[in-house]
């Protein structure tokens, strides 16, 4: 028996499937829908899994594929040693669709890796998908996760306290397209400030890193400050902000009622 190797992404992703060795996860469900002997038995496929399927899919679609009586068709055994998508404890999401990282893996004090996990129904995919890459702004996002799971995973000392996390700069380069495979994003911490336990500070360097090519390079500045202290200040700008709107809103208005009488 032959082996042919298939990606399987998500249904978003139909435009990177047309024209390669790929399938969304819909052509997928309906193959295992077959009746009886209606694929060959002479070819044995082993499936891929690439982005844009959440843990819900993953789950549904090895159900489907374990009462389907073409499951002897496919090898699903990639599916079940997938990365771990990280908690929302360390992501501070509140949907596990919209974590877009796995759980950090510590390579030395201060690089770590994670893994890039889509889920197509996150809130960066919920409007639409443009052409065959993944769009910029996940990648932004997920490297953001993933400076926020780094440092409630190993930077944070006093489970006491509740932090913000204050993004004070990024920047970003794009290399080469992402598409919607297998990638990894490595974090190197470049700089640290964890003496104050109600302010650290963190400047991190992050690739992400697709068949050994990175085609994408981050920056980012954060801090994770007390969340008491960091509301009381936000609520002190906030009224101050409040108050100079109001001025400048009623002057503007006065202007323009007074330009109008004189029209």
């Amino acid at each position: 028996m032959s082996n042919r190797i298939i990606l399987v992404v998500g249904d978003k992703f139909a435009s990177y499937a047309i024209g390669k060795d790929a399938m969304t996860v819909s052509q997928l469900k309906g193959l295992l829908a077959l009746p009886d002997q209606m694929l060959s038995m002479h070819e044995s496929t082993t499936l891929l899994p690439g982005q844009g399927m959440g843990d819900h899919c993953i789950e549904e679609v090895l159900t489907i594929a374990e009462q389907s009586p073409n499951f002897s068709c496919f090898d699903f055994s990639l599916w079940r040693h997938l990365p771990k998508r990280a908690s929302q404890s360390i992501t501070h999401k509140h949907k596990p669709e919209n974590t877009l990282i796995s759980h950090p893996r510590q390579i030395n004090e201060n690089t770590f890796e994670l893994q890039l996990l889509i889920d197509e129904n996150c809130e960066l995919m919920s409007d639409h998908q443009s052409g065959q890459h993944v769009q910029g702004m996940i990648l932004i996002e997920a490297v953001r996760q993933a400076t926020v799971a780094i440092t409630e995973t190993h930077f944070i000392q006093n489970k006491k306290i509740k932090y913000a996390f204050v993004l004070n700069d990024m920047s970003v380069k794009y290399n080469n397209f992402s598409f919607p495979v297998n990638a990894s994003i490595v974090c190197r911490i470049t700089n640290k400030d964890i003496d104050n336990p109600k302010r650290l500070s963190f400047t991190i360097e992050a690739d992400v890193v697709q068949c050994n090519t990175c085609v994408s390079s981050l920056f980012f500045n954060i801090s994770a400050i007390d969340k008491l202290r960091i509301g009381r200040q936000e609520e002190m700008q906030a009224k101050k902000t409040q108050k100079r709107y109001l001025a400048h809103a009623y002057s503007d208005l006065a202007s323009t009622i007074d330009s109008q009488l004189a029209s």
